[in-house]
């Protein structure tokens, strides 16, 4: 864990999962999941199995499992991941690359 107002320049790896509540410059590249808390600012790229942000993170993200994007978060970059949500009131400008699946609901009825 990096506690709020912890402040880290440098890479961030290891086996296991890792939550970020401070500032972190550099790559995370770990083996469990990531979280990226609401106050937490991130500008590097994030390789986990699974990636979910709540706060800023300026950088291109990598998972094997989900990558999930919260409401008031801010991120830019690319996101690649096995699925990826964005949930509303969250501010992106990314590139996503993943399996699609819409489901846009049955088609409306012609008369």
């Amino acid at each position: 864990m990096l506690g709020a107002g912890t402040r880290v320049t440098g890479r961030v790896t290891g086996d296991g999962s890792v939550r970020l509540d401070g500032s972190l410059k550099g790559d995370v590249q770990i083996t469990g999941a990531a979280e990226i808390g609401a106050g937490a600012t991130v500008e590097g790229n994030v390789h986990a199995e699974a990636v979910e942000v709540s706060g800023s993170l300026i950088g291109d993200v990598s998972a094997s499992g989900p990558i999930a994007v919260r409401s008031g978060a801010l991120v830019r970059g690319e996101l690649k991941g096995a699925e990826v949500s964005i949930e509303p009131g969250s501010r992106v400008s990314v590139r996503i690359d993943t399996e699609l699946e819409l489901d846009l609901g049955a088609a409306p009825r012609r008369r």
